[in-house]
C-alpha cells in the first residue's frame, strides 16, 4: 500500500502561518489603502434592482446617515497596518502565478457562494471547486493544485528565512 504524505505538526503550523500571511496580504489588497475608492463609490442599476426587487427605492431621508458608519469603518483601513505591509513584502517575492493561486485558494476554493436571482427569486449556489477556480486562471485543476502547493511552500520558505534572520 502506498505511503500517504502526512504533514508533521510543525509543517501544519508553518502552513497555517503561510495561510495567515496570504489572508493579511488579501486584507492589504482589499483595504482602501489610498482612500480614493470611497469617494468614487456608486451603485449599479442592476444592484439597485436586485436590492429592491424591481421597485424603485423609496427615500427615507436618512440614507446618507445610514451609509456614513460603513464608510467611516472603511476609512479606518485607509492606512494599511504593519501586519498587512509585512505580508505584502513577503507575497511580492512569490512568483505571480503562485501568488494568484494561493489568493484564489484563500478567497474562493472550497467555498459556496449563495445568491438570490433578482429576476426569478430562486436561490443559486455556486460551488468553488478546483475546476471552477482553475478556470479563473485559465489552467487545469491539476496545474492549480500544483501552483497552490508551490506558492504556500514558497511563503513558508520566506517566513523561515525571516525567522532565521531575526534570530
Amino acid at each position: 500500500m502506498a505511503e500517504q504524505n502526512r504533514k508533521t505538526a510543525e509543517q501544519r503550523l508553518w502552513r497555517m502561518k503561510a495561510e495567515k500571511v496570504v489572508d493579511q496580504y488579501l486584507d492589504y489588497i482589499f483595504c482602501d489603502a489610498d482612500g480614493e475608492s470611497i469617494a468614487r463609490e456608486g451603485r449599479s442599476v442592476m444592484g439597485i434592482y436586485a436590492d429592491f426587487h424591481g421597485d424603485p427605492p423609496s427615500g427615507s431621508g436618512f440614507s446618507g446617515f445610514c451609509t456614513l458608519a460603513a464608510k467611516v469603518d472603511r476609512m479606518r483601513l485607509r492606512h494599511a497596518t504593519d501586519w498587512m505591509i509585512a505580508a505584502r513584502d513577503v507575497m511580492i517575492q512569490v512568483e505571480p502565478d503562485q501568488r494568484e493561486a494561493v489568493c484564489i485558494d484563500q478567497v474562493y476554493r472550497g467555498k459556496v457562494k449563495v445568491a438570490i436571482d433578482p429576476f426569478t427569486q430562486e436561490r443559486v449556489e455556486i460551488e468553488w471547486n478546483d475546476d471552477r477556480c482553475a478556470s479563473l486562471m485559465g489552467i487545469s485543476a491539476a496545474a492549480l493544485r500544483k501552483r497552490i502547493s508551490r506558492g504556500y511552500r514558497e511563503v513558508e520558505r520566506l517566513l523561515t528565512e525571516q525567522r532565521q534572520q531575526a534570530a
